[in-house]
């Protein structure tokens, strides 16, 4: 392959120094013809000038005025002629160079068409010896490839096998877990616990946890749960535990996002609570600001609005939920409670959020276990029982979305779960003695949701799904007044009941 290279160098510096040959012989001949004719043009205008002073020396002699008249019009005469000479050679000079120069265009056009078919032959020539290479280099891998079967099978094994001690042993190490984080940990309570439920989200995991160890806030503490991931989770949780004692890890068996969020509240140790999704990162001064607030304003609730970041599109961009009109309901610059905004007028999220622990011990607040859209319990739980909570518009979290693997990128089976959680507020709402209250605003947010994901879910899901959707409306007992009310706003829900 260099060979070939260096071949095509060489033509390429022969062909330049050809031409450069050419332009200078060129310029050579043009140089030569104009500095001939120049010469030729002054010797005659030297003769005509010596033969015009030799009559007028002549004519003198005799003193004879009218042979003076007529050497004047012999001067004249001889002007005439020079300038007639001067002209035939400035066109001359000009026909010449005309010449010359056709005579080198044809002459450099024969020489670019003869390197043109010199090049695009040698070119023709490697072109054949790169397929005649790759086909030799094709049949060398598939003969290896055959060779190597026997050797890969047992390197599968081999790889099988350690994915099995690598196991064994990290079952082994759970057993060092919860019981061993609760000892002493208590005694020394910090500012803020912050809980990640970690599930194979290794991609994302790093800006996660570097995010938090580098809050401004420094004595807090961070949870996180490793909920049976079978990618590099464990290995990424145990680097970082290691870089920074702050960082407190649970290894366990997967039991879903509310069980993981559940054992992190467990043994958080500090005053206040917020909660991160593993995706997800947050500004470095947000658990500064809105620890403050609470402390400042004896709070039990501090929150701000949330960013977007749209994975599939690589760009800062908010989530449809979660634009900032969404966000306008909601009281800023003051404390307010849920008489203040039905808990059903926020968005739903749980992580835009900081509550005192005093909140969920009081209140027993916990999340669902077992189910997606686990969150709305504790969200729903922290806003019908909180008397003091307070709203600032900055920006704190960073809300990823659009990746692959999200419940609500996938909208398979798991959106059914939401069916469920309906249940489950409806309970809050009449052990908070909340429910006649807020029951219009709760059928809205049901009525709203059913019919939402019942569009999303994929086709395989919504008859399971169309048949939860219809249990579920039934069991509401709606009034006549309720369903004139419903139906209104949502006309698609007179074909489900």
């Amino acid at each position: 392959m260099d060979n070939q290279e260096d071949k095509y160098l060489n033509l390429e510096k022969k062909y330049q120094e050809s031409l450069n040959s050419q332009k200078r012989y060129y310029e050579s001949e043009i140089s030569l013809i104009k500095s001939k004719n120049e010469y030729e043009i002054e010797k005659i205008k030297i003769e005509y000038e010596n033969k015009i002073f030799e009559e007028l020396k002549k004519q003198e002699n005799y003193n004879n005025v009218k042979n003076v008249e007529d050497l004047e019009n012999q001067k004249k005469y001889y002007l005439s002629e020079l300038e007639s000479q001067r002209n035939w050679y400035e066109e001359e000079i000009k026909r010449r160079c005309k010449e010359v120069e056709n005579w080198h265009i044809n002459n450099l056009q024969k020489e670019t068409k003869k390197y043109e078919e010199m090049l695009q032959a040698q070119q023709d020539k490697h072109k054949a010896l790169q397929e005649a290479l790759s086909i030799h280099i094709q049949e060398q891998q598939e003969y290896y490839e055959n060779e190597l079967k026997p050797f890969k099978r047992l390197i599968k094994i081999r790889k099988k096998i350690l994915r099995i001690l690598s196991k064994f042993e990290k079952k082994q190490n759970k057993e060092i877990t919860i019981n061993e984080i609760q000892t002493g940990d208590n005694e020394n309570k910090v500012k803020v616990s912050v809980i990640l439920p970690v599930y194979n989200v290794g991609k994302y995991l790093r800006q996660s946890l570097d995010s938090l160890i580098n809050q401004t806030l420094k004595d807090i503490e961070i949870i996180c749960v490793n909920d049976g991931s079978t990618d590099d989770c464990y290995e990424i949780l145990e680097e970082y535990k290691q870089k920074d004692s702050r960082i407190k890890v649970i290894h366990k068996e997967n039991k879903g996002t509310g069980a993981a969020r559940n054992d992190g509240l467990r043994i958080a140790s500090g005053e206040c609570i917020g909660f991160v999704d593993p995706d997800d990162w947050v500004k470095p001064d947000m658990y500064e600001k809105l620890y403050s607030l609470i402390k400042e304003k004896n709070l039990e609730i501090a929150m701000c609005m949330p960013d977007g970041y749209d994975e599939k599109n690589n760009k800062t961009a908010p989530f449809p939920y979660f634009v900032d009109s969404n966000f306008d309901n909601i009281p800023s610059g003051r404390i307010f409670n849920l008489w203040d905004i039905s808990p059903f007028q926020y968005p739903m999220c749980v992580w835009n959020k900081l509550y005192t622990k005093e909140l969920f011990d009081k209140n027993h607040i916990e999340f669902a276990e077992g189910l997606d859209f686990e969150d709305h319990k504790v969200i729903f739980g922290a806003l019908l029982t909180a008397r003091r909570m307070y709203f600032i518009k900055d920006k704190l979290y960073v809300y990823r979305y659009n990746r692959e693997g999200s419940v609500l990128t996938d909208n398979n089976q798991r959106l059914i779960d939401h069916i469920e959680i309906f249940n489950i507020v409806e309970n809050i709402l009449k052990e908070t003695n909340t429910y006649n209250e807020f029951r219009n605003d709760f059928l809205v947010y049901k009525i709203h949701n059913l019919l939402y994901y019942y569009g999303m879910i994929k086709d395989e899901y919504k008859q399971e799904y169309y048949q939860n959707m219809v249990k579920s409306i039934k069991e509401t007992n709606l009034n006549e007044e309720e369903l004139k009310m419903l139906t209104n706003k949502y006309p698609e829900l007179n074909s489900y009941i």
